[in-house]
């Protein structure tokens, strides 16, 4: 059983929560309406929902924390579900076509890098955190997911190039994130591992979030 595994201590949290923080002043500032309003969908809905209402009470999430209080898992979920939304919020950014999309890719590429070191190198609370994901037993459902959204962009006659721009996409978020957490010693993994979940797992979710951004959202918020 192949499985994703994150050990960090409690001070990544405050670091990411400063780094949050920045991002959504930015997103209010540059007024990116539709990338915040899914920023906290994708966070609070289907981030929160999967992986706390299923994962966690299926076994396919698991956690230890160094702490133990009333509502304690939940809160760390909620911080866990909002800290992923910055992908929600970036794809739909490189949907658009009027954004500096070098600026922002730079952006949360670098504030993801110095979270994960500034967390090993200030030493504010190191009690430690782990979260593991049993991943074996949904490949096959994930990589069929993929194939099934790609393909419906070609039933829907999206252009090769736009396609091709997608998959990049959705590959160089993950991959960003993912590589962020390898290099810092946080995520325990390979390239080959890390290429490989880059080239699925939000992929996943890229052709349907376009085709609802492309059919409905640009549209009523143009």
């Amino acid at each position: 059983m192949m499985d994703v595994i994150r050990n960090f201590g409690i001070d990544y949290i405050f670091f990411d929560l400063i780094f949050l923080a920045i991002f959504l002043f930015l997103l209010i500032k540059y007024r990116k309406t539709i990338p915040l309003m899914v920023f906290f969908v994708g966070s609070l809905i289907i981030n929160l929902l999967i992986d706390w209402g299923i994962w966690l009470h299926t076994g396919i999430r698991e956690v230890a924390l160094p702490f133990n209080f009333t509502g304690s898992i939940f809160l760390f979920f909620l911080w866990f579900s909002i800290s992923y939304g910055v992908e929600y919020a970036y794809v739909f950014i490189m949907f658009e076509k009027k954004s500096n999309k070098l600026a922002w890719t730079l952006f949360v590429f670098l504030g993801w890098l110095l979270v994960a070191f500034l967390s090993q190198f200030f030493s504010i609370n190191d009690a430690p955190i782990m979260t593991l994901r049993h991943m074996t037993n949904l490949k096959f459902l994930m990589v069929a997911i993929v194939i099934l959204g790609y393909g419906l962009l070609f039933l829907l006659k999206y252009k090769p190039k736009k396609i091709a721009y997608l998959f990049f996409v959705g590959f160089i978020i993950h991959f960003m994130m993912e590589f962020t957490l390898l290099v810092s010693g946080i995520r325990p993994s390979s390239i080959f591992i890390l290429i490989e979940n880059s080239l699925i797992e939000f992929n996943m979710g890229i052709p349907f979030f376009y085709i609802f951004y492309d059919k409905y959202l640009r549209k009523k918020f143009s």
